[in-house]
């Protein structure tokens, strides 16, 4: 598949008309597949100013994706966007590509944000047996030599994240009128520069990318309008994403564990406080039992007051419906729910102490375990 990726048109009182008209008759002549345009069609989002950009853009013999730009955004631009270039979020797919395009804008700010909407829609989106191209206006990551680094997405961590763990080969990019292309872990992040704007940043001409993709490579080329083109690179597609990045989330994730008997009894409950104690914040225990549940075992508060541990019961019982909401079960009967603890219910002082020495020793254990799953 052959993509020209353009951006950042800037049609309004930053035009350089004369570059885009050139630009729109030389991808007419390359042919492409699509052109996929990311952003900044305008300058205030005025009206005039995208009806503009939408008369150019429809003199193209392909079809076009466009998604809207932070200056798209200003005064009422959102809904004249909408008018000439259709939903601000949007689904290109092919028999080989799906490209996944989204709305970084927020109304007359420049700052970008995707939000957890738009992350879970792109994620329902998202096939795998296809390659996956995201298209949004702002830069996920800084671009060298663009000044004072600024509107990088607010929300730019998440998307990273989300972008490895579902396995996209592509980003692209526009916003900071300057080409760049990095790989991050295994994606590609590519920037187009400004086609239309006299505000090019770092480069001789105004520009705009070649893509072509195919199941396992994508080479790049950076065309200016008056001066040829350079062959920026061929790379090689991999969008496993590497075991390392779901590391670091599983280990800050929140876990809620479990702890039941068939009563609650003095084991559930010692338990309960020990692995609240020592467990790190991002970790709760809860005990329960399955049957009639017991009242607070005093002596088991004795027992945990000696080592500076306070005991706090609440009765609870717990139904079967309800272990979904657990990450992790300890049962100290035998009750079909998880890992068995056998520990044996105490009778005498010293059988609670030997008992609560031997469930310390289990949470110590449970809580290392805890932290890697």
């Amino acid at each position: 598949m052959k993509i020209v990726h353009i951006s950042d048109l800037h049609f309004g009182e930053e035009l350089v008309r004369n570059k885009v008209e050139k630009a729109i008759k030389q991808i007419n002549e390359i042919e492409p597949d699509l052109v996929v345009v990311t952003g900044d069609l305008s300058c205030w989002g005025i009206h005039s100013e995208l009806r503009e950009a939408y008369e150019a853009l429809e003199k193209l013999k392909v079809d076009y994706f466009v998604v809207p730009g932070n200056h798209d955004a200003r005064n009422n631009g959102i809904e004249f966007f909408e008018l000439y270039f259709g939903e601000r979020k949007k689904i290109y797919k092919d028999s080989e590509v799906v490209i996944i395009g989204v709305d970084s804008t927020q109304p007359d700010i420049d700052d970008g944000y995707i939000g957890f909407e738009q992350r879970r829609w792109i994620g329902e989106n998202v096939r795998k047996d296809k390659l996956n191209v995201l298209a949004l206006h702002h830069h996920i990551v800084p671009i060298p030599d663009t000044g004072r680094e600024r509107n990088v997405l607010i929300d730019a961590g998440e998307v990273v994240e989300m972008l490895i763990n579902l396995g996209f080969a592509l980003v692209l990019a526009g916003h900071r009128h300057m080409p760049y292309s990095i790989r991050l872990m295994r994606t590609h992040i590519i920037h187009a520069g400004s086609l239309g704007s006299f505000k090019i940043l770092g480069m001789p001409d105004h520009n705009y990318n070649i893509i072509e993709l195919s199941e396992e490579n994508v080479s790049l080329k950076l065309k200016f309008v008056d001066y040829g083109e350079i062959d920026i690179g061929k790379y090689q597609i991999k969008t496993e994403a590497p075991e390392s990045v779901a590391i670091y989330r599983k280990i800050g994730r929140p876990k809620r564990v479990l702890f039941v008997s068939k009563n609650g009894d003095a084991r559930v409950q010692m338990a309960e406080a020990l692995f609240n104690k020592l467990s790190p914040y991002n970790m709760l225990a809860e005990g329960a039992g399955v049957y009639e549940v017991k009242d607070e075992d005093r002596i088991a508060r004795e027992m945990l007051n000696e080592i500076g541990v306070e005991m706090i019961w609440r009765k609870r019982k717990i139904d079967e419906k309800d272990l979904k909401n657990f990450d992790y079960i300890v049962e100290f009967d035998e009750l079909g729910f998880g890992e068995v603890w056998k520990v044996e219910l105490p009778k005498s002082r010293e059988d609670y102490r030997r008992v609560r020495e031997e469930i310390k020793r289990k949470v110590d254990e449970l809580i290392n375990q805890l932290i890697a799953m």
